[in-house]
Parts: structure tokens; sequence; C-alpha cells
């Protein structure tokens, strides 16, 4: 486990340079596309089988804190991947690897003490779509930081450097609308499974973490129907986009820092 996960560390950080060389450079040849491409897949490979040896060690699902961000992280990888696959020129995998290899970092570095293995096994289905969602909703944040800065520095009319070589607002908006639309229909199916298998929230202490969710889903909602009738953009976009964000990472992992590390 140990292996995979430093194997697969490396593998991201080599990723993340080739990464930042061409998109410094420019550069977008099919030979360096093809190793990014052999890399990431490896990484991706050993991530995963980091993840498996720590499932099979706990006898079930793993619901620790740091095991859960391992799993979100593997899809954001995932999706980055299947992202930068089709669009290089706006690969996500530049500022999601080191994010990547960060978690890998604070799984291997901080572990928890004790480990909670799902009991059913029909609740896989609801934690793997909400962590799809939240790993798409993430991508949609960091899009959205990105988003803001290009926006502020065009109307400040200083788009110099590397802001010059993104792809143009109305792309980057495009993109973020694509994938907060996809992580909404997953966090609906989500909430959805988690209301019908969850027989009682309060006393698995989840409460707060639906709540939560919910607040997030009304945002999002909001935010999508917003863009249908009134093509919210630009600066609105950009801030029910992070606040939406803001109470899904309270939800999923605020809540599981508090109940792990301070109330045990």
């Amino acid at each position: 486990m140990a292996i995979a996960n430093a194997l697969a560390f490396l593998l991201y950080l080599s990723c993340s340079v080739i990464l930042i060389r061409n998109f410094v450079s420019h550069s977008q040849e099919k030979q360096s596309s093809l190793s990014i491409g052999i890399v990431t897949l490896l990484a991706l490979i050993f991530h995963g089988a980091a993840i498996f040896f720590t499932m099979r060690l706990a006898g079930g699902w793993d619901l620790s804190l740091f095991t859960t961000l391992t799993i979100a992280t593997w899809l954001m990888a995932l999706i980055a991947f299947i992202i930068g696959m089709k669009k290089p020129l706006t690969h996500p995998g530049i500022i999601v690897y080191p994010l990547v290899s960060f978690s890998l970092i604070l799984k291997t570095a901080l572990p928890t003490e004790q480990s909670v293995a799902l009991a059913d096994p029909a609740l896989e289905w609801h934690i793997l779509l909400s962590l799809a969602a939240y790993s798409l909703f993430t991508l949609a944040a960091l899009q959205a930081i990105v988003l803001a800065v290009q926006e502020q520095k065009l109307r400040q009319r200083h788009l110099a450097g590397l802001l010059q070589k993104l792809p143009p607002l109305q792309s980057m908006e495009t993109i973020l609308f694509q994938l907060i639309s996809v992580g909404f229909i997953l966090l609906t199916i989500g909430l959805f499974t988690g209301i019908v298998f969850i027989d009682d929230i309060f006393a698995q202490h989840l409460a707060h973490k639906t709540l939560l969710s919910l607040v997030s889903w009304c945002v999002f909602a909001t935010l999508l129907w917003g863009r249908k009738q009134y093509g919210w953009r630009g600066k609105t976009a950009i801030k029910w986009t992070l606040i939406g964000f803001s109470f899904l990472v309270l939800a999923y992992f605020g809540s599981k820092l508090v109940l792990e590390f301070f109330l045990k």
C-alpha cells in the first residue's frame, strides 16, 4: 500500500511538471500528450491500488477522513485525465494533479486512528455518487477561481504573461457550467439514494451533513436556473459556484474533521 501510494505521488508530480512546462512554452506536441496520458494512467492505477489495499485492511469501505479524501481526489484525477485528453489546451491536471499529490501525503502522514467500515453494501452507490459530485464541484470551484482572475485582469486590461495563454472567457464559462451541470445531476441522485438507504440520519450523526448538502444543492439549483432564465455569468456565476462549493466542503469533509479529530 505504501509503495503504491509513493509511486502514485511521484507519477502525479511528473505529470504536473510536464503540464506546467507545456503550458509555459505553449507546446502541444503529440509525443508530449501521449507521455502525459501514459504517466497519468499509471498514476491512476497505483492510486487505485492504494485505495483497494486500504479498503481490504478495513474489511470493507473505509469511511475515515483521509481515505475518503483520497477516493475523491482519485475521481478528480480521472475526470481531469478525461477532460485533458479531449481538451489538452485546458488540461485541468496542471492544478488538479498537485492537489492530488498533496492528498496522498496527508493520507500517509496523518492516518486516522480508527476507520469505519461500511456495513450496508447498498450505501456504496450513495458514497460513490456523492464523491463523484464533490469531485466535479471541486473542479468547478477551481475553474471559477481561474475564471475570476482572468476576468479581473481582462477588465483591468492587464491580461499578460501566462493568463494570455488561457482560452477565451466564453470557453472557460462553458466548461464551468458543464462541470456544474453534471455534478448537480450526480449530487441529486446521491442525495436521493442517501434518503432511501440511510435509516436514521440522527443516530448516525448525518443530520448536519444532509442539511449542508441540501443547502449546497439549492445554491447550485438556483445558479443553473439563473443561468437558463437570466443568462447569469461572470462574477455572479463565480460567486454562486464558490458559495455552493463551500457548503459542500463543510458537508463532506468539515463534518468528518469535527467528528474524527475533535469529538472522536
